[in-house]
């Protein structure tokens, strides 16, 4: 982190991620969904679709099926240290691209 290298002392701490391709699915996970709450599904199709976890509306994780946009939004949010909410998420006349701009700056007190 280039804050450190200035001198601030903020401890490092990686978004785990995962991706495995299954003949013509691709899975790909941001984030720990351990102890969620709430699940919010987007998509509908058979062929692609995401799974966002959220605990006290806070993003944990997301896993994505032959979607990589809502992959790589879910893993933007959590890696800016950022959250949406699930409401957002679940609506579905929305782009995921777009809740990328809908994210909020967690507080520095969770």
């Amino acid at each position: 982190m280039a804050r450190n290298i200035l001198g601030a002392s903020q401890a490092y701490a990686a978004t785990p991620w995962f991706w495995s391709d299954q003949y013509d699915v691709k899975l790909q996970i941001a984030g720990l969904n351990d102890g969620h709450d709430r699940i919010v599904e987007r998509g509908g199709d058979q062929r692609s679709r995401s799974i966002w976890y959220f605990r006290e509306d806070r993003l944990l994780a997301v896993d994505a099926i032959n979607d990589p946009r809502a992959y790589m939004t879910g893993r933007r949010i959590l890696e800016s240290r950022q959250t949406i909410s699930p409401e957002y998420v679940a609506d579905s006349t929305i782009d995921v691209k777009t809740l990328l701009s809908r994210a909020v700056k967690l507080s520095q007190a969770t």
